[in-house]
């Protein structure tokens, strides 16, 4: 079997999705996406593409080295790593097909059959868009309650747990980057504390204070002690991992970060610092399932749990949830909000685009998909509905 040619696809609302053709029947499925720079991403994947037309999909390290060290000497960075990310997804796919095995049979074999899954909270109702539709499509000021401060993220936080079916969720807060949100501080607690109060006892409930300066981010984890998240993610800007292992030594709130970090060496460089106790890599970007798998492993080492960065597409979901299955040091799995549909009582992940969408159970968890590859199959119907939407660049 060989690579014969890429096919790129612009999936609506805002995704770019990628197939790769073999001289076979068989063809792989992936995700080259980077947030509000698709085109970028796009002209990369043409100009890896040469490297890989005409060689085997199956041998997949290899190819990935190819890729990663096919730029005059210039390596990693966010737009070559997410183009070779998703090739990379496509190219797990394509073996996975091959070998008739789900990709989490390829990497040691399933340590768990289902997914815990979390997701966004705010101060505002969740709904449901139409597949292919971006989320704020459905956002309808008037059918708000005219709440106070925080009511709002309480009822929020107990309609995502008794109507929607989830068990873990995630506040996201955003204070900037100066010193002047210290007055926000005491707010944010206490919107925090609404959340886990609507959510219940038995509920996980994490927080995302979107790198702040951290000054303001030690003041954050001081107020937020008490209400003891399940952790804190990204609490200062992504550059220093210094600084992050400075905070994480006065924190007793687990530190989350790695979403915007590229490849396995930074994440070595924040473990062996102690800089974090939950992995944050996306795999649309840090280097597709092969380098994730790789952090995953790396972080055993250091007690670090995974916790994969997904805001994507069902696609980018489905690629998460075969490192999920089958790594020893698993967490919980963020998904993307306008993936979600509510019908009969039952929320579904990714209707539209695969003919058997992810159906959240009673404890909050998706089902591994136990097929070859990344384990999907696309919904002919629901797909063609979807891609006669518009698209758009900016995610949606």
């Amino acid at each position: 079997m060989r690579i014969t040619h890429f096919e790129i696809l612009r999936v609506p609302p805002s995704w770019i999705w990628l197939k790769v053709h073999t001289d076979t029947e068989l063809f792989g499925w992936g995700e080259p996406y980077l947030e509000n720079h698709p085109e970028s991403v796009i002209a990369e994947v043409r100009r890896l593409e040469p490297l890989l037309v005409g060689k085997d999909p199956c041998r997949v390290e290899s190819l990935w080295h190819t890729m990663y060290e096919g730029g005059s000497g210039y390596v990693g960075g966010p737009v070559k790593m997410s183009a070779i990310s998703g090739i990379d997804m496509a190219l797990w796919d394509l073996a996975g097909k091959a070998a008739g095995l789900p990709v989490h049979g390829m990497l040691g074999g399933a340590c768990r059959d289902r997914i815990r899954m979390y997701r966004a909270v705010g101060g505002q109702l969740p709904w449901c868009v139409e597949p292919g539709q971006p989320y704020d499509a459905g956002w309808d000021p008037s059918r708000e309650p005219d709440w106070d401060f925080p009511e709002g993220h309480e009822e929020a936080a107990r309609v995502i747990v008794e109507e929607w079916g989830f068990r873990c969720m995630k506040l996201h807060v955003g204070m900037g980057t100066g010193l002047e949100p210290t007055a926000e501080i005491d707010r944010i607690a206490e919107a925090f504390a609404a959340v886990r109060k609507g959510a219940g006892p038995d509920v996980e409930v994490a927080v995302d204070i979107h790198n702040p300066h951290p000054a303001m981010a030690k003041q954050m984890i001081s107020a937020l002690t008490p209400h003891r998240p399940l952790f804190i993610e990204e609490p200062m800007p992504v550059e220093r991992v210094d600084v992050l292992a400075d905070i994480a030594r006065h924190s007793e709130i687990p530190i989350a970060a790695g979403e915007r970090w590229m490849g396995k060496w930074i994440f070595y460089d924040a473990l062996r610092k102690n800089a974090l106790s939950v992995m944050q890599p996306d795999l649309c970007h840090a280097g597709g399932i092969t380098e994730c798998h790789k952090i995953a492993v790396m972080g055993e080492s250091a007690y670090a749990k995974l916790a994969l960065h997904c805001p994507l597409s069902p696609l980018a979901l489905a690629a998460s949830i075969q490192i999920d299955a089958c790594v020893s040091n698993f967490l919980v799995q963020e998904h993307n909000e306008v993936n979600c549909w509510r019908e009969g009582g039952r929320t579904f992940i990714g209707k539209g685009y695969f003919a058997e969408p992810f159906v959240l159970d009673e404890e909050g968890c998706v089902a591994v998909p136990q097929g070859p590859g990344l384990g999907v199959d696309l919904d002919p119907e629901g797909f063609e509905q979807i891609m006669a939407r518009p698209w758009r660049d900016v995610r949606g």
